[in-house]
């Protein structure tokens, strides 16, 4: 061991390790200050990791070879040494000039990168695109700096949901600033904002800041031409609800936008509303006008985003149930469902989700191959059949989805999921008589809890046209097979059933279905139209686009809660539309139901 440490002290090994360390942290801070400065590649810091990391083997061999005094030959040893780590360092640099990285979606280098080109891959977007900068947080509080982000979040989501643009995704912007080590948003300089935005392929960048404190906010939004750097458009709000704030700006700028760049192009196919019965997607109720949960969701998104990486299904999976809660946000869904099918085509969770991605987005061929793929790989026969139906109703395929939920059926008569969907098809298209007829062969059915809940789907489509006396009568029955069979379930449907028609029938009842919607009232007392409108629309989404049973009542307290709120909001077709589809329903009964007995002269005096 003495000899050893002699050796090692005759070739300067230790001294050789030490400096080369010092020399290496030099190179790697040089390294980190040019990315960070000026641009350049984050791969560059990898390659000189990996330089480092080989090199300092390479410079450990060459001094024990050459380490002592006196000049001596290259051994063959060495040499095959060297020449190793040389062939290494070669290979390593050309992978990680050329390879993918490896990061979240969106990035251009993901798995998804294979089945389509991302959303600002470098590739310009059209004079109709438009980037959206997170907003800097000028109010001197910490505990907003969520809210810069947050308002180009929302910002982003209300110009998309135009129609007239291409809106960059925030985290494709996100993943962009962290490239060039820009993690912390709240302060970004005007050329990298600018460098962002372009490499985005956006023609045109929203970049702003937020004043004042929490109570009286003021937003103020500059439009950015990407070509000459020129402000195009400059607009300030002031107010105390940032969701109507964000909704002010969106609308104030997306004129701006399309009338900078001329007339929008024609869309082919259907809207996203004639793809959807029960109208256009809007934000879940949960977020609807709550600034905590806002936030709770800005954080948590932010933290999912962190968490990808090349094989992460569960943070992606987190990341679409985040994103579907927010409308204008489907590309992005469907970045991540794509990218989870790619790491694991086995997932029929994502395949039935890439299929109504699409039928939100109007690709009926991408639904349908969405739809086809799913079938291959979901185990339970009975879902699947229960997915295609819904995925057909969606492309307005409604026989075809009868078929399916029938099929269902047939497989296992005991699905509610299945009847209630059967005849949400016919309450859906206004024929209440359809739905009973669909219902018949399984009102006697031999198992009660079947014919209970096909009795109980009846009841509701008596209700529907106001036929509040046969209502009942089923729901009564409900409520004996419940008692008969020990259903505590059973008995309340039919109970509640019961209920609520008599609300509805009854003018001494009182008013406590409404109660149910009562944020809405509020809402419209207090003049936040744009809230209440997000409420009743976030309201009639859960009742009739996603539950299994359409609650009659309960559906038309929302379309008379839609009449109103688009009334009070000017949108006169609408509210038309709404009242027209209550009395269709209720109208010999309307005299008699307290809450909706102004409907007819409301009618009457929006289409005089």
């Amino acid at each position: 061991m003495g000899e050893f440490l002699h050796k090692l002290a005759e070739k300067r090994l230790v001294q050789t390790a030490a400096v080369y360390a010092g020399g290496a942290w030099l190179l790697l801070e040089a390294t980190d200050f040019f990315v960070d400065n000026y641009g350049l590649a984050p791969r560059l810091l990898d390659i000189a990791v990996l330089l480092i990391v080989l090199g300092f083997p390479a410079a450990l061999i060459i001094a024990w070879y050459h380490g002592e005094k006196g000049r001596q030959q290259v051994a063959r040893t060495e040499a095959s040494l060297l020449l190793t780590l040389a062939v290494l360092a070669a290979i390593g640099t050309y992978r990680i000039s050329v390879g993918e990285e490896v990061g979240p979606i969106g990035n251009g280098m993901s798995p998804a990168s294979q089945m389509s080109a991302p959303e600002g891959s470098g590739a310009a977007l059209g004079e109709f695109s438009v980037a959206v900068l997170p907003f800097v947080n000028s109010t001197g509080q910490d505990s907003l700096d969520w809210l810069g982000p947050g308002i180009s979040d929302m910002l982003t989501s209300s110009l998309a949901r135009t129609g007239d643009l291409k809106v960059v995704s925030p985290q494709r912007l996100f993943e962009l600033l962290r490239e060039v080590g820009r993690e912390e948003t709240d302060q970004i300089p005007d050329d990298v904002a600018m460098n962002i935005a372009s490499a985005s392929g956006a023609r045109r960048m929203v970049r702003g800041s937020i004043h004042g404190q929490p109570g009286d906010l003021a937003v103020e939004a500059q439009l950015i031409d990407l070509d000459d750097g020129t402000i195009v458009a400059a607009e300030r709000v002031r107010g105390d609800d940032v969701f109507a704030l964000s909704d002010s700006v969106a609308s104030l700028l997306s004129g701006r936008v399309v009338a900078a760049a001329g007339p929008p192009p024609a869309k082919g196919g259907l809207a996203m509303g004639d793809r959807r019965p029960g109208g256009s997607p809007r934000p879940s109720l949960a977020l609807v006008g709550d600034i905590d949960k806002l936030k709770e969701f800005q954080l948590d998104l932010r933290q999912t985003w962190d968490s990808l990486s090349v094989d992460s299904i569960g943070a992606r999976y987190r990341m679409v149930e985040l994103l579907e809660q927010v409308p204008g946000r489907e590309e992005e869904v469907r970045q991540a469902l794509e990218e989870i099918v790619q790491i694991d085509p086995g997932q029929a969770r994502a395949w039935s989700r890439l299929a109504r991605v699409a039928v939100v987005q109007g690709d009926e061929e991408a639904a349908n191959q969405a739809l086809e793929r799913y079938i291959t790989v979901v185990e339970d026969p009975t879902q699947a059949r229960l997915e295609s139906g819904r995925v057909y109703e969606g492309l307005d395929r409604v026989d075809a989805a009868r078929a399916q939920y029938r099929a269902a059926l047939q497989i296992d008569p005991a699905d509610s999921r299945a009847m209630g969907r059967l005849s949400n098809s016919y309450l859906k298209q206004g024929d209440p008589s359809g739905a009973r007829d669909a219902l018949e062969p399984w009102i006697e059915y031999p198992d009660p809890a079947v014919a209970a809940h096909a009795r109980l789907l009846t009841g509701d489509a008596w209700a529907w046209e106001g036929e509040f006396e046969r209502a009942v009568e089923y729901y009564r029955q409900v409520e004996t097979i419940g008692n008969a069979q020990d259903s505590p379930d059973l008995r309340a449907d039919g109970l509640e059933g019961a209920l609520a028609v008599q609300w509805a029938a009854d003018s001494a009842w009182g008013g406590t279905r409404l109660g149910r919607y009562r944020s809405i009232w509020k809402l419209l007392e207090l003049g936040r139209l744009d809230e209440a409108r997000n409420v009743v629309e976030a309201a009639e989404r859960v009742q009739v686009t996603e539950a299994d049973r359409i609650l009659p009542v309960d559906y038309h307290v929302i379309l008379y809660a839609k009449g109103r709120v688009y009334e009070a909001r000017g949108h006169r077709d609408a509210a038309i539309d709404a009242y027209r589809q209550l009395l269709a329903d209720w109208g010999d009964e309307i005299e008699s139901l307290p809450r909706f007995r102004d409907a007819p002269q409301r009618l009457q005096a929006l289409e005089g």
